[in-house]
């Protein structure tokens, strides 16, 4: 009853669960390529299959052999716990990301200049509105619109959420402030400088974004050093099965090493499965 149990069981976590590995290799080799989940789909379903065919001849046959649908939803757990764990790394990159677009304001205080350069009056504007040149007011406690260059008053700024100083920044007259950082005491006036994707939380929000999406250079090694491995771990798989099976069937070894009921084919299996099994527990996901 183990076993029948053992089959229900796994057979949810094997094409429940575990059904992304097969999709995703049934793609891979559509496009005439090998990655892991080409490994885990072949080690899972040997074992899988092996461990239902042993079922079924001991239920109709009475000599019961033993069987490792264990080994099928061990690996495939193993493998979507590290998929797990990569997808809570990305989802706190995502979380930083939410933060730092956060730090930009969503409106600012446009300062109107007449024909001789002079303040004839102040607009709130939307902060994507915002162009090279314009001059715009920070008020104490706001956060600065824009990359710019004070042009009047002085004040404290804290640019610890940009920056990492934690001690706050005078700024005066021709002094540069960055965009998102909060003017804690006086007012300010500050001409934009830069805009748009040009300003320097843009471009922190883009690098980051980039570098959550693309592939780190050590995952590019693996995934060629899986495309040349994991054929070479088949073919192996295959010799194995092949040299245990003739092995057995030339008397190279005592017949007490064989399992309960099993035979020199039950024997070369196992050592098979084991060959592409192991690597796929070895490779990171």
């Amino acid at each position: 009853m183990g076993d029948w149990l053992k089959w229900a069981l796994v057979t949810l976590v094997q094409f429940g669960v575990g059904k992304r590995f097969y999709i995703a290799a049934g793609r891979a080799l559509r496009n005439g390529s090998t990655n892991m989940d080409v490994l885990v789909a072949l080690g899972t379903l040997a074992s899988y299959f092996y461990s239902v065919c042993a079922l079924l001849y001991g239920a109709f046959t009475g000599f019961w052999s033993p069987t490792y649908f264990e080994t099928s939803a061990m690996l495939i757990t193993f493998e979507l716990l590290g998929k797990y764990l990569e997808c809570l790394a990305k989802g706190k990159t995502s979380d930083a990301i939410k933060k730092l677009v956060e730090l930009a304001p969503a409106t600012t205080m446009l300062i109107i200049k007449g024909k001789d350069r002079r303040c004839i009056g102040e607009r709130e504007i939307d902060a994507l509105l915002i162009q090279l040149g314009d001059t715009l007011k920070v008020l104490p406690g706001a956060k600065v619109p824009a990359d710019g260059t004070v042009v009047w008053g002085s004040s404290y700024v804290n640019e610890s959420m940009v920056t990492g100083e934690s001690i706050p920044v005078l700024k005066e007259v021709g002094s540069s402030v960055i965009g998102g950082t909060i003017n804690l005491h006086g007012a300010l006036h500050i001409q934009a400088t830069r805009v748009g994707s040009d300003a320097v939380l843009s471009q922190i929000i883009s690098l980051v974004e980039t570098a959550q999406m693309s592939k780190a250079p050590i995952q590019k090694f693996v995934d060629f050093i899986a495309s040349i491995f994991v054929p070479t771990d088949v073919t192996m798989a295959l010799l194995t099965l092949l040299g245990w099976y003739a092995a057995g069937a030339l008397g190279a070894y005592p017949t007490d090493w064989l399992p309960v009921n099993g035979n020199h084919f039950v024997f070369a299996l196992m050592f098979s499965i084991s060959v592409v099994t192991y690597p796929a527990y070895q490779m990171p996901p």
